[in-house]
């Protein structure tokens, strides 16, 4: 994290998990407001960055979507060496997915620096016909682990904001407030977004 004279903080922010579960789609959707059904696997990673204002400062969120196929996953470590924010992502709709959390957690300890925050975040939530992890054993999983967890929809743009908000509150010191019966993690301060994103692959 840094910041400079105008008050901006800067964060970088590295999504990993399994291929698939949407990590593309949750930057793109961030970022650009966009959804798209067919992105290409991400290779080695992508950068996306957005403003926002959170408790009355502007935050940088400097996202990196990683590579999540067993083939690239040897260079996930050079992303996360100086992250200030972990995302793992994982698909509701995929059991598999939510199986392997604890491998990606893994490698956040071997490979990321100790005051680093993490987040888990169920992605595909719109699709709760073809569910495979309940919401509540995601919950319970984050609170054995000290996670902060969302369900989100990168398809409809559900909770994908609120992510980053929270997080965003986290460093300048903003209240959050937990309630159980939906998962969800809410800023309590007034905060509007800065109108500026940028992806790039």
């Amino acid at each position: 994290m840094n910041g400079n004279g105008t008050n901006q903080i800067k964060l970088k922010v590295v999504l990993i998990g399994d291929a698939a579960v949407g990590k593309t789609s949750l930057s793109v959707r961030f970022t650009e407001d966009k959804f798209g059904d067919n992105y290409r696997y991400t290779i080695g990673g992508s950068y996306c960055t957005r403003s926002l204002y959170v408790a009355n400062k502007k935050i940088m969120f400097q996202i990196w979507d990683t590579a999540g196929t067993e083939r690239f996953k040897s260079i996930v470590p050079f992303y996360l060496r100086d992250a200030d924010v972990a995302i793992v992502a994982y698909d509701i709709t995929e059991r598999n997915t939510f199986e392997n959390i604890n491998q990606w957690l893994r490698l956040l300890q071997e490979s990321a620096p100790e005051t680093i925050k993490c987040a888990l975040v169920g992605n595909k939530c719109d699709l709760l016909e073809k569910r495979q992890v309940m919401r509540q054993e995601a919950q319970t999983f984050a609170d054995e682990h000290g996670l902060y967890f969302l369900e989100t929809s990168a398809k409809t743009g559900q909770n994908i904001q609120q992510v980053f908000m929270d997080i965003g509150s986290i460093f300048v010191g903003g209240p959050l407030k937990q309630h159980r019966h939906n998962s969800a993690i809410t800023v309590t301060e007034s905060s509007e977004p800065v109108t500026s994103g940028k992806c790039c692959g």
